[in-house]
């Protein structure tokens, strides 16, 4: 004990010193002396790991209490603990509590010296708790993006700034959130009623703005000195706390003396508050000054969430304080609703009786409860999970001890294999077929043989009789003898394409047991099943509440609607809602928040709004680092409290936790199986949550998350109703589907977004309040209600389960999967029904996609091979005449045009003869009709069923005794039945569904067709003019102006049409006033009807695309108001010249907001696989998301808004880089400016140019001009005939470089270095600064362009088009032929008629040989030095001019030369004088 001794002989020096006295005398301590012990890291662990062992200072387990995590306390906490910032140490606390926690600090204290001498002990590494509860690495900087230069310099001029401002001490502690973190909430305008209305009245009723320079910045100065330590409150009204009194002169803070107790009935009523009317005048946050109640929170009772009955129209009915109108910098839309009011309404209003919250654990329930007299049990069956041949339906059943319904699983165990193997009729050798005739023996020896190689040890078969009908043309048609061979799943299952000497094909290989047994059970999707034999399983398999298991599948039969009850047992459906961050130095995403609301006992065919069914909200939130003071209070004392827990792990078993309490039989989300699920699913396999399989309803053991977005499969047994998937997609009318637009345009209610970079500032611990983290916590739960609001308000739900019903297939695809499946399970009862061998399900070796499957309006038009001839001709569409049209047009259509030529021709796989397709054929060769001697089809009878179903609906509809809620049920499953028949046409021609066969949808398009021409024809022979004809309507001019008239009209013309037919029928389906046709599929009409009204119809138009903004939609729709308005031209000429002159100066003077400057566009594959990505805005936006952490993937929409560049010059096109997503032009301190003279040009000028087309009195520079855009740059003629009157009359060399260059194709350059694409301008018009002294340089990358390059794409580019030249392609010049063709009759300039017969139209050349020259001139004149300092000489750009003609001259000449060489041989370049006068020569003078 050297150290010891060494203390003691000090100690001793220092005694003597002291008794010889006097000062100089005393005794000091050497410099060199330590006066601490040094330790290594590993000791220091060692120690603290002792002293945890001595006393592990943990109240609770869960998260919830304290830790000791065995950290000093450097800063001399120790000897002011009594004066600490402990969230538990407050004034007004109980004086027995004070004192028994200052003695355990003692004693703590006591110990913690105690075993600072035990530092000679063996190092022991040990871990404090804290290692588990949270990565000791987290911070808040780790979740934080980098940030820029400038935002460090702002940061330290604001810090520098509020360290030089007076401050004077505050009378009390003030509550203000940090004004230095970024968010992308928008400031409101400063108005009456606003923080910035009334100079003398501040947030929270402070008197003074500045705050102290440790309360502004609290993390870089430390913690504030603490006044007074109280617990408030809260209130989410407006970021106030709960029972402030409103009071404009009163500003002081009132501490209530004796504590509230909460067990008394009257203090535990918590009055609701009142607010005002929703007004366009209120702004965000907005309030008065308050005063504060105060009451002692050890009073306060964590209090259990209880199911709740939201009322809330009459909440906000009944409320009367203001509301925000401003969102994330938006103005509240007319009519909507405040986020904050809908999250108000859903708080707790009453306590309810807790018998209903009690749940029985898994394996509670009692077999004798749920089994009918006769043993047999009765499951109403949601889901189901295939395993090993074993198919486990899960449902619902009555437990009639409790009554209540409880989930249940039946697992179904024998289900065997159906294989059905074709003979041959001769035995085949060698590839051949031989003479030798093939017996049953034969075969079943020759399958046996097979099934031995496979490895199939028991099997059984027979032979039998059944029927084939498809597209296999080596397979027999119609009744014939099969082999079906019988093995259970538990044996290899054979190759799908096996065959062998006596038998030619083997069906039924990879049939699932799941569609097996609905098929030979006859199970029509969701119903309730009577299951026999039931035995209770020994084994849990699932988390249901019990389980039955069966041996026989011939046991489950599904009940007749007699014994079966009428409706769907209530379910339980929770919707989840999820928040995450990006952990940007591990590059993870990370959960932080999850909120749950459930509904149960919820019945999806009652109509009652989800807002008025009881509910029980579960949040839980965990901190970055650690939670802002007051958090944990605020949780414990809101009117909705919610669960904080440390770690991430304890979030996700808490939220299992919830699902498994609740065991919802539905989870609704947005955007769930994309994204947060999957982010869900990784979280819980690398933190190793307990029973992670509670997701589902199936126990787990294996953890295998699929990147092919398949993880749906980990939900078995709950159905999944996500609101962004491709099914909710078809029955939500959106633009981008994302929910805050769902939640504007479906419940007229305005969310508020967050940006995701800034989330990591609503968990910054150095705030002074909690109150900025409540706001993120709030905006979580009302999105779990805004989902389900949604799912009711388009019957998700109930319209799905009618689907599925009506195709036989499980519910949970038909809310996940496409049209396709549906239609292949209809089909697959009916065939099987009727004794047909069925297709096999063919594996997807390549992604199939129809004409129909493309990305809507032709988006992500990227370079691609070309497909080639269409399989088949569609429908027809007639040339439309375009133009705009004042008098009456009627809308002629056939009622479901295809489903009607199915039924009117019989076309069926068993009625049609097909000839084996050949996909070299030029053309498709079209079926025979079937002869009416041929017996109904499979296809007619199925549609005729449905067809007659849907009268019978509707006609049930007409009941006026009938309820609201079964008008609901009756309009939901005419829906469904509508969606069913008009599908079945497309498993014909969907070429991945199992029934595909071309030459049936051929024949039905082909018989489409040709009654639309049969139909034009009618109307032309009644002296009707059809102006347009799309697939199954024709457009006819009735030539009167008034409704009844043109009624009478249409009502001949249908009789004389249905006349034709059996069972098609055409009908009018709508009456134009007017109409402004456009284009193939593009039109707007004012639709008028019988009383009157008028309604505009717009189709195909820019305005209803989606990659066009806002501010493009509203200008082209005022355009198209006053063309449509029925003034004369003139008028509708003035105003729009007006409206563009307005328009143009309120978007340069920034009046538009930035919202309406977003474009959307659709990805149509992941944006990394796009070959074209540095050309196309929207992919770089989604890679600059996905470089943030952000999910991006095929078929999501991505907003984008385009900016000015660096150097502040507009772009004339979208160039990628210069497209940014909103978020970054909201983001506080953002430098990006909106290019306005873009949105100008290509979102505004050029909409309306195609609008103004047919308009007379106005021209393309005009408008130009109105928009303050340059007009010389859009002058041109008008017409096709003037241009070639000019050409005629005017000398060559009179037409100006513009005029001639005119329709000349730009040169594009792309760049070796980035593969970006840019206009080469010269040097005269180079806009983009291409044309540099160090040569010509790449304007997205800045690198020199190599010679050689530009001269290669330069002679690239000239040899398309004189590859153009050469094709040939003549169009006749007829204003209603138009026809497009190489061929040449033999009366030359003649049309050949191929488009409209006997047109009397003049063909000409599409490319000319003038245009060619004109176009190589062009590309000559773009390196023509001399040609430019012609024209710039005189004036001030001469000598820029200059220097870069000196610098590039030499490559220049190079690139001049390869459009020199094409141009010699051109012949219009030079008159060939002895042509014209060789004959002279012979005359000698």
């Amino acid at each position: 004990m050297p150290r010891v001794a060494s203390t003691r002989d000090r100690l001793a020096a220092l005694k003597e010193a002291r008794e010889r006295g006097g000062r100089l005398q005393q005794w000091a301590p050497d410099e060199d002396d330590t006066l601490y012990d040094e330790v290594t890291d590993d000791q220091y662990r060692s120690i603290v790991g002792n002293r945890l062992d001595q006393d592990d200072f943990i109240i609770d387990d869960d998260g919830s209490g304290y830790v000791d995590n065995g950290q000093e306390d450097w800063d001399g906490g120790e000897d002011e603990a009594e004066e600490s910032e402990d969230e538990d140490d407050f004034d007004g606390e109980d004086e027995e509590l004070r004192k028994a926690r200052k003695l355990k600090r003692a004693k703590l204290k006591a110990k913690a010296q105690k075993a600072n001498g035990a530092n000679g002990a063996k190092v022991k590494h040990k871990s404090a708790f804290s290692d588990y509860a949270r990565p000791t690495t987290a911070s808040t900087s780790t979740y934080r993006p980098a940030p820029s230069a400038m935002q460090e310099d702002d940061f330290m001029a604001s810090l520098l700034s509020s360290v030089a401002a007076p401050a004077d001490p505050p009378a009390y502690r003030k509550r203000k959130s940090s004004p230095d973190i970024p968010s992308s909430d928008g400031l409101a305008p400063s108005s009456e009623g606003s923080f910035f209305g009334d100079a003398g009245r501040k947030r929270y009723g402070m008197e003074e703005d500045e705050e102290e320079v440790y309360e502004i910045k609290r993390g870089v100065m430390g913690k504030k000195p603490r006044v007074s330590d109280m617990t408030v409150v809260p209130d989410v009204e407006n970021d106030m706390p709960i029972g402030m009194d409103m009071d404009n002169e009163d500003d002081e803070v009132v501490v209530k003396a004796e504590p509230r107790d909460l067990d008394d009935e009257d203090e535990m009523a918590i009055k609701p508050r009142d607010t005002r009317p929703l007004t366009t005048s209120t702004k965000i946050n907005g309030g008065m000054n308050a005063r504060r109640k105060v009451i002692n929170s050890t009073s306060v009772k964590h209090v259990v969430a209880k199911p709740e009955i939201i009322n809330i129209k009459a909440e906000l009915a009944a409320k009367d304080s203001p509301r925000p109108a401003i969102v994330n910098g938006k103005p509240l839309p007319t009519g909507a609703t405040h986020w904050s009011s809908v999250s108000d309404a859903l708080l707790p209003q009453a306590k309810v009786s807790e018998l209903d919250e009690v749940k029985a654990p898994v394996g509670s329930t009692k077999p004798e409860n749920i089994l009918e007299t006769d043993g047999s049990v009765r499951l109403f069956w949601l889901d189901f999970m295939e395993q090993d041949g074993v198919v486990h339906l899960v449902g619902k059943v009555m437990d009639r001890h409790s009554g209540k319904y409880v989930s249940a699983c039946v697992s179904i165990s024998g289900i065997q294999r159906n294989l059905f193997v074709k003979p041959r009729p001769k035995r085949f050798s060698g590839g051949h077929e031989t003479d030798i005739e093939v017996t049953r023996t034969d075969v079943y020896q020759d399958f046996d043989s097979l099934r031995r190689k496979a490895g199939v040890e028991e099997w059984a078969a027979k032979f039998v009789q059944r029927k084939y009908a498809f597209e296999d043309q080596s397979i027999e048609k119609g009744e014939s003898e099969w082999m079906k061979v019988v093995y259970g799943f538990d044996q290899p299952e054979i190759p799908m394409d096996s065959s062998g000497p006596t038998f030619s094909h083997v069906f039924g290989t990879n049939t699932t047991p799941f569609e097996l047994l609905v098929v030979k059970r006859k199970i029509m999707g969701p119903c309730w099943l009577e299951i026999k034999d039931a035995s209770l399983s020994t084994k849990s398999t699932s988390w249901c509440k019990i389980e039955f298991s069966v041996t026989d599948p011939k046991s489950v039969n599904p009940l007749s609607e007699s014994d079966a009850p009428k409706e769907t047992p209530p379910l339980t459906i929770m919707s989840i809602a999820l928040r995450t961050i990006v952990n940007h130095r591990e590059n993870k995403t990370e959960i932080l928040c999850a909120t749950t609301r459930t509904w149960e006992g919820c019945s999806i065919d009652d109509p009652t709004p989800p807002d008025r069914q009881p509910s029980q909200l579960a949040t839980i939130v965990r901190p970055i680092e650690k939670f802002p003071p007051g958090l944990e209070q605020r949780a414990r004392s809101e009117r909705s409290p919610f669960q904080t827990v440390k770690a991430e792990r304890a979030l996700l078993n808490s939220l299992l936790a919830t699902i498994q309490r609740h065991d919802p039989d539905v989870i609704v989300g947005h955007n769930f199986l994309g994204n947060s699920f999957e982010a869900l699913l990784y979280r819980m396999k690398e933190l190793k949550v307990d029973h992670w399989s509670r997701i589902g309803r199936f126990r787990r053991k294996q953890f295998n998350i699929s990147k092919a977005g398949s993880n749906v499969r980990l939900m078995s047994g709950r159905l999944a109703a996500d609101l962004s998937s491709d099914a909710a997609k078809g029955m939500i009318s959106s633009t981008t589907w994302s929910l805050t637009e769902m939640c504007g345009t479906h419940l007229k209610v305005q969310r508020e977004d967050i940006d995701p970079e800034d989330i990591h500032s609503y968990f910054d611990h150095t705030l002074s309040g909690p109150d900025k983290l409540l706001k993120f916590i709030r905006l979580c739960e009302v999105d779990a209600y805004f989902q389900m609001a949604i799912a009711a308000r388009v019957q998700m739900l109930p319209l799905t389960k009618q689907l599925t019903n009506l195709a036989g297939n499980s519910w949970n695809l038909t809310l996940n999967g496409g049209r396709a499946v549906r239609n292949e399970f209809i089909l697959l009862h009916e065939f099987h029904r009727l004794k047909y061998v069925c297709p096999d399900k063919t594996p997807f070796k390549q992604k199939f996609k129809s004409s129909h499957a493309d990305d809507e309006d032709g988006e992500d038009a990227a370079p691609v091979k070309s497909r080639g001839k269409a399989k088949y001709a569609g429908g027809l569409v007639f040339e439309p005449k375009r133009g705009l049209w004042d008098t009456y047009i009627l809308v002629m259509d056939f009622n479901s045009l295809y489903p009607s030529i199915i039924q009117e021709y019989n076309i069926d796989f068993t009625t049609v003869e097909r000839e084996e397709e050949d996909d070299e054929a030029e053309e498709e060769k079209i079926p025979d009709v079937p002869g009416s001697e041929v017996a109904q089809g499979v296809l007619p009878r199925i549609i005729a069923t449905l067809v007659g179903r849907r009268r019978q609906v509707k006609t049930l509809m007409k009941d006026k005794t009938a309820s609201p809620a079964q008008l609901q049920q009756y309009d939901i499953r005419q829906q469904a039945l509508k969606l069913t028949a008009n599908s079945m046409y497309g498993c014909l021609g969907f070429a991945g569904s199992r029934f595909s066969s071309r030459p049936l949808a051929a024949l039905t398009t082909f018989k489409g067709r040709e009654i639309l021409t049969h139909t034009r024809e009618l109307a032309e022979s009644l002296q009707l003019d059809v102006v347009y004809g799309d697939t199954d309507s024709v457009f006819v001019n009735s030539n009167v102006t008034t409704y009844p008239e043109a009624l009478k009209i249409a009502n001949d013309f249908k009789k004389l049409v249905n006349e034709r037919y059996k069972l098609l029928e055409i009908d009018l389906d709508a009456v134009f006033e007017r109409i402004l046709l456009l284009n193939k599929k593009k039109y707007a009409a004012v639709k008028i009807d019988e009383a009157g009204d008028k309604t505009t119809e717009v189709k195909g138009l820019d305005m209803k695309r989606r990659e066009f903004s806002k501010i493009s939609k509203d200008s082209s729709a005022a355009v198209l108001k006053e063309i449509l308005s029925g003034e004369a031209t003139e008028v509708v000429v003035e105003k729009i010249h007006e409206l563009l002159t307005a328009l143009g100066e309120n978007v340069r003077a920034g009046g538009v907001p930035l919202e309406d400057f977003i474009i959307f566009k659709r990805l149509g594959k992941n944006p990394e696989d796009y070959p074209d990505k540095k050309s196309q805005p929207h992919v770089q936006v989604a890679l600059r998301m996905k470089s943030k952490g952000a999910s991006v993937r095929a078929h999501d929409v991505i907003p984008y808004i385009m900016c000015l560049g660096g150097d502040g010059k507009s772009a004339r096109s979208a160039q990628a880089d210069k497209a940014f997503h909103p978020d970054d032009l909201r983001r506080q301190g953002s430098e990006l400016k909106i290019d306005y003279d873009f949105y100008l040009d290509v979102q505004i000028l050029q909409p309306i140019l195609r609008l103004c087309d047919s308009i007379e009195g106005t021209d393309r520079a005009r408008l130009a001009e109105c928009l303050g855009l340059d007009p010389t740059r859009y002058a041109s003629t008008s017409g096709g005939g003037e241009v070639a009157e000019k050409q005629f009359y005017t000398f060559e060399s009179q037409i100006s470089d513009k005029e001639r260059f005119r329709d000349a194709d730009a040169l594009r350059l792309r760049c070796m270095s980035c593969e970006a694409e840019s206009s080469f301008e010269g040097l005269i018009d180079d806009s983009s600064n291409m044309v540099q002294p160090i040569g010509v340089v790449c304007p997205a990358c800045s690198s020199v362009l190599p010679t050689a390059s530009i001269a290669v794409q330069v002679e690239n580019q000239i040899r398309a088009h004189i590859s153009k030249y050469y094709l040939g392609w003549t169009v006749c010049d007829a204003e209603d032929c138009g026809a497009r063709t190489r061929m040449m009759g033999v009366y030359g300039r003649r049309c050949l008629g191929l488009a409209k017969a006997g047109c009397k139209g003049t063909i000409r050349l599409e490319y000319t040989d003038s245009m060619l020259y004109n176009q190589l001139l062009y590309y000559l004149a773009l390196f023509d030095t001399d040609k430019a300092l012609d024209k710039v000489k005189g004036t001030g750009r001469q000598d820029e001019v200059r220097a870069l003609v000196i610098a590039n001259t030499a490559s220049f000449n190079v690139v001049r030369g390869v459009a020199e060489r094409y141009l010699d041989r051109n012949g219009r370049r030079y008159v060939d004088m002895k042509g014209l006068f060789g004959f002279m020569e012979r005359f000698k003078l």
